[in-house]
């Protein structure tokens, strides 16, 4: 981030502060470092051109200084002047150096604005049930449920007008209780074997997807084969094909961020890490990706045959080995080895350095493949254990869904025809997983979920627009 843009005068230092390294100045230094970072925000936009307020400034090691002004306001400021952070009455808001909403936390809710304008927002009612919205009908509803017995978790999806149902059932991993992805049903092992080997000859396929709005938006990223050698690379085209095609929808029914004048300003440098471009996801990135894809093809062939195991079998302990790829599928805020922030968007393919500790509840990874504005390609981030568990389901359910597609057009479109031992097998029962539940109000509880989280960015909007020595509305 560079040299801070104040200095701290001699016995303006009154205290320690609560963490090592940090220092509590008095009212006079105080005041002397808020002037002089204001002093430094000319040419900046939006939030970060608006005066901070007075306050008991606490200095930390790595250069940023936090600011306990009245009316229980609380600002976080970067070394170079930019707002990182806003909290007052248990609402806690997080800035991109640039100016733009990065985040809103509250006791029951999570607002997250990804780095190309996608905002997720995570409700949990009262009745624990959990609303995730990524746009308009699109999200899920997650309650608990019980059944022979077991608990599950129980997500019903809305993508548009479609409406379905994922179950998922704890795996203990590291002290963590982590959902893994149950499939509804289990193909025959002779199918698996069939989507396991390459074929006979190479394949052409057209997807259809030339006409697409996401396909021509994500191009220069992302370009599916006209040739398939093996189920397993057409497997990771409709994978990676349906993980663009919902970022597309994120980031076209994106909801509205700050005002206008928070809008990235390219004209100055901010000091975020970001990528000048983006660097695509390449044939030889692609293939690795589809070398997984039969790996995982073998460890569901396994499950299949051995309900009793089946979590174990495809659980992401069985994945968590080194260069391992996963693809993002929800915009993340991650943090470098260094300590800086950069974002990961649905699409990103990082690379798990090794295998985590044993006590560990995140894991070190390389980013691989990005877009422009995510996380450079070689930076080394970190991950929570939950977080990668959400990519393998997401990667699993997709795999689920592209398996039953190529099971039900093998042989047309150009796709050879599978072995009729492969189709004529009896298939093995379905997992012993609950029941879709009836028509749920899944649309309403996104709809409501949305109007709450832009309430509670209105509110920080407000409360950071009132920046100054005045307290703003509402306080106390």
């Amino acid at each position: 981030m560079g040299k801070p843009v104040y200095n701290i005068s001699s016995g303006a230092v009154g205290a320690k502060g609560p963490t090592p390294g940090s220092f509590v100045l008095t009212p006079s230094g105080s005041r002397d470092v808020v002037s002089q970072v204001n002093g430094s925000r000319a040419g900046y936009k939006g939030v970060n051109a608006r005066p901070l307020p007075q306050g008991t400034v606490t200095t930390r090691p790595d250069g940023h200084i936090n600011i306990a002004a009245s009316g229980g306001r609380r600002y976080e400021v970067r070394p170079n002047g930019t707002l990182a952070g806003f909290s007052r009455n248990g609402t806690d808001a997080r800035f991109r150096p640039e100016g733009r909403l990065s985040g809103v936390h509250t006791a029951n809710l999570d607002v997250q604005h990804g780095v190309h304008g996608e905002r997720t927002v995570v409700l949990r009612r009262p009745d624990n049930t959990l609303v995730v919205r990524s746009g308009p009908r699109l999200g899920y509803i997650q309650r608990n449920v019980n059944y022979h017995g077991v608990s599950y978790t129980q997500r019903t999806f809305i993508v548009g007008d479609r409406v379905f149902t994922r179950n998922y059932v704890g795996l203990r991993y590291h002290g963590m209780l982590l959902p893994q992805y149950m499939p509804a049903a289990y193909f025959a092992p002779t199918f698996y074997g069939w989507a396991y080997y390459p074929w006979d000859w190479p394949s052409p396929y057209n997807w259809g997807w030339a006409s697409e709005p996401w396909y021509g938006a994500y191009g220069g990223f992302f370009v599916a084969a006209r040739v398939y050698p093996s189920p397993a690379l057409w497997l990771t085209d409709f994978y990676l094909g349906q993980v663009m095609s919902s970022a597309y929808q994120m980031q076209a029914a994106a909801d509205a961020n700050l005002a206008p004048d928070a809008a990235l300003d390219g004209s100055i440098d901010y000091g975020q890490l970001a990528a000048p471009a983006d660097t695509p996801i390449s044939p030889e990135l692609k293939q690795a990706i589809a070398d997984e894809v039969r790996q995982q093809l073998a460890y569901e062939n396994a499950a299949s045959q051995n309900s009793v195991q089946a979590a174990e079998l495809t659980g992401l302990p069985q994945v968590l080995q080194p260069g391992h790829l996963f693809v993002a599928d929800a915009p993340l805020d991650v943090a470098t080895l260094d300590g800086l922030a950069c974002s990961l968007s649905p699409g990103d393919v990082i690379a798990l350095v090794g295998v985590p500790a044993a006590d560990a509840v995140a894991a070190n990874l390389t980013v691989s493949a990005s877009r422009q504005g995510d996380c450079p390609v070689h930076t080394t981030v970190t991950l929570s254990l939950d977080q990668l568990q959400e990519m393998q389901n997401s990667f699993r359910a997709n795999l689920d869904q592209g398996l039953q597609t190529l099971h039900d057009q093998q042989g047309q479109n150009g796709l050879p025809k599978a072995p009729a031992s492969a189709l004529a097998d009896i298939p093995p029962p379905p997992a012993d997983v609950p029941p879709p539940p009836p028509p749920s109000d899944a649309p309403a509880l996104l709809d409501a979920a949305a109007q709450q989280a832009t309430q509670a960015e209105n509110g920080v909007t407000q409360a950071v627009n009132a920046m100054g020595d005045a307290p703003p509305p509402g306080s106390r």
